[in-house]
């Protein structure tokens, strides 16, 4: 390491490039590290920050276009010929072409995250034959985002950068991992639908043809149970590193990143959103909500009470965690572990857009609400790390937990409602 922090000093942006242009053609040079040591230079003045996110995803761009034109020359002869000896057979090769044909052009965004990945894909690319114009336009641009992102990442740190990087190579593993987890079934379900659909219903109905008459409850049931499990997942990843007590470098590195991308300027509005969270403004949105359904929906009574049931449960569950796990905050607070802010912002705007969004049935309507939701939700939690109110891991903890009882309340209304119509549907012939 000591040879490349020398040559790193001395010929800064030439090494920079070079080195991702071997690396990504597996060569054994370590890339996040050149990438990250450039942001500290750069945080150091020695080096230009454009300059270096040029020279480092122009290398990176060089390498794996050479790894393309080197696959599409060797072809599928040369691995058909030495193809098994190395368990890349023509089987596989068929396969790797399938898959490049579905998900290639997209995977090459985010292979350069994982380690072992990136440094085939282009040569896969180039032997199953990817156009040379989709394969340059998603493998430069994910190049670009790759490298400014570790560079972006080694200058905020500064001269904390080598006590964070491995645990932000490692968050940024899992990000590129999540990413493939995330395009792999947005894939399957688009692409088997019908599948898909059908077995989440039997997973929750256990087969009754009777759930498969009304298409929107369905696919609301298919989405809601698929978040569902997302959020029990990231939930339960959560309760372990929070008992092993390893959100330490999170919590160090999550407002040092948010500082660098948010100045003093933002403070008055970032307390401001925290008021959002106040009886003040969420009291009204309650009663303004509860209006909406009681007069846009037919079974007033019920829905009301569905939504009362939703809002009141919600407050309890996140009251009930904080004082389970019994976390304390940044400032030796109390019981914020998850963060009561960013947990009673999501319950009530989002089950207010889900319930209201349902009455009205207009898309543009439906898709406004949600994206307050979404965007109320986010920019509280970014107020409250801004703020040093609570961890980064109280904010996590509050979306994912938050996201289990949002996700669990909508697979649980709309069963009900599919319930109560497939009964409608059925009394006129049991009369018969």
């Amino acid at each position: 390491m000591n040879f490349l922090h020398n040559a790193m000093n001395h010929y800064g942006y030439w090494v920079l490039g070079l080195g991702l242009m071997l690396e990504v053609l597996a060569l054994p040079l370590p890339g996040e590290f050149l990438m990250s040591y450039a942001g500290l230079l750069v945080f150091e003045g020695k080096l230009n920050w454009f300059a270096s996110m040029l020279a480092a995803g122009a290398g990176s761009s060089l390498g794996v276009t050479a790894a393309y034109w080197i696959g599409y020359a060797a072809g599928r002869p040369f691995f058909e010929k030495v193809g098994s000896r190395i368990h890349l057979g023509p089987d596989k090769l068929d396969k790797a072409s399938v898959w490049f044909d579905k998900y290639g052009n997209k995977v090459l965004l985010i292979a350069y995250y994982i380690p072992g990945i990136r440094h085939f894909t282009g040569y896969f690319a180039g032997v199953t034959r990817l156009p040379f114009r989709t394969f340059a336009l998603y493998a430069y641009t994910g190049a670009f985002i790759w490298t400014g992102l570790f560079i972006t990442l080694g200058k905020i740190l500064g001269p904390q950068w080598d006590h964070f990087h491995h645990s932000i190579r490692k968050y940024l593993i899992f990000a590129g991992i999540l990413g493939a987890i995330l395009l792999l079934a947005y894939y399957t379900i688009k692409n088997r639908k019908v599948r898909v659909k059908q077995a989440v219903l039997r997973f929750i109905a256990n087969g009754s043809s009777a759930f498969r008459t009304v298409r929107k409850a369905e696919w609301a049931i298919a989405i809601a149970c698929l978040v569902l499990v997302a959020a029990v997942t990231w939930a339960v990843v959560i309760i372990q590193d929070f008992l092993a007590h390893e959100f330490s470098d999170f919590d160090q590195i999550a407002p040092l990143v948010i500082h660098a991308v948010f100045d003093e300027s933002w403070k008055s509005l970032f307390s401001g959103t925290m008021q959002a969270a106040s009886p003040i403004i969420l009291a009204p949105i309650v009663v303004l909500s509860l209006i909406a359904v009681w007069k846009l929906r037919g079974k007033r009574l019920e829905e009301a009470a569905l939504y009362s049931f939703g809002i009141f449960g919600g407050i309890i569950w996140e009251y009930g965690l904080r004082h389970l796990f019994a976390g304390t905050g940044p400032e030796l607070s109390a019981y914020s572990f998850p963060c009561e802010p960013v947990s009673l912002i999501m319950v009530v705007f989002g089950l207010s857009a889900y319930y209201v969004g349902r009455s009205v049935r207009r898309r543009r309507i439906q898709i406004s609400l949600g994206g307050v939701a979404v965007i109320a939700s986010l920019f509280a939690g970014v107020a409250c790390i801004y703020l040093n109110r609570y961890d980064a891991s109280d904010v996590t903890a509050a979306f994912a937990f938050t996201g289990v009882w949002l996700s669990s309340n909508v697979v649980l209304v709309e069963l009900f409602r599919m319930l109560r119509k497939t009964q409608k549907q059925t009394r006129p012939s049991d009369s018969g």
